[in-house]
C-alpha cells in the first residue's frame, strides 16, 4: 500500500479544504452567525464543494506552472555546467526501470554513477535529481524518461542532454493518453532525435 506524498501544494489544498469545511461550524459555535445562516453555509459548502476545490486548483495552477518551469530551468543550467557528464537516456513503453537498474549496476563497477530513482521519470523528478544529487564526482547520469504525450521526452532531453539513448520497446500501453500508436512511436523517438 502506497501512502500519499504530501507536497506543499497538496498540503495547502488539504488545509484550505479543511478550513472551508469547518467554517460553518466555527462560525455557529463562536456566535458569529445565526442558526439559519449556519444552515445556509452548510448547504452552500455542501453543494459548492466541488466548485470550491476546482477553483482553488485553478487559482494555484499558474503558481505551480511557474515554479515547475523555474525548477526545470535551474536543472537545465546545472546540467549545462557539466559538459563532461555522460548522460544515458532510457525510454520505452516497458522495461525502462529494469534496464536502468541493470545498466547502473554494471557501470557503477568502474564509474561514479547517478541514476533517477525507481520510477521517477517525469520532468520534476529528473530536475530534482539533477539539482539535489548531481555533484562533481559523478561521471555518468542514467535517466529514465517517461511520457504520456508527444513533446514530453523532448522536454526531458532538453534538460538532461543525453549522449546515449536506449529505446527498450514500444507497445500500445499508453495509447489512450497518446491518442494513437503513431503518436507513441513519435513520442518515444524524441529521445533518438535528441542525440
Amino acid at each position: 500500500v502506497k501512502t500519499p506524498v504530501f507536497t506543499k501544494k497538496a498540503a495547502l489544498l488539504f488545509l484550505a479544504a479543511i478550513a472551508i469545511t469547518l467554517l460553518p461550524y466555527v462560525s455557529l459555535f463562536s456566535g458569529l452567525i445565526e442558526y439559519y445562516w449556519y444552515i445556509a453555509l452548510l448547504v452552500l459548502f455542501g453543494v459548492g464543494a466541488p466548485l470550491i476545490v476546482a477553483s482553488s486548483i485553478a487559482i494555484t495552477k499558474p503558481f505551480s506552472i511557474y515554479f515547475k518551469n523555474r525548477l526545470i530551468l535551474q536543472a537545465t543550467q546545472k546540467r549545462k555546467q557539466r559538459e563532461d557528464l555522460l548522460v544515458i537516456g532510457i525510454t520505452g513503453s516497458y522495461g525502462k526501470t529494469t534496464t536502468k537498474e541493470f545498466l547502473a549496476h554494471i557501470l557503477s563497477q568502474k564509474f561514479k554513477v547517478l541514476k533517477t530513482e525507481v520510477h521517477n521519470n517525469t520532468e520534476l523528478a529528473i530536475a530534482n535529481t539533477l539539482l539535489r544529487k548531481l555533484n562533481d564526482s559523478h561521471e555518468i547520469f542514467i535517466v529514465e524518461m517517461g511520457a504520456y504525450r508527444r513533446g514530453e521526452i523532448k522536454l526531458l532531453c532538453d534538460m538532461a542532454q543525453p549522449k546515449i539513448g536506449i529505446l527498450t520497446g514500444i507497445s500500445d500501453q499508453h495509447i489512450s493518453l497518446f491518442g494513437s500508436q503513431e503518436n507513441i512511436i513519435k513520442g518515444k523517438y524524441e529521445l533518438i532525435e535528441a542525440l
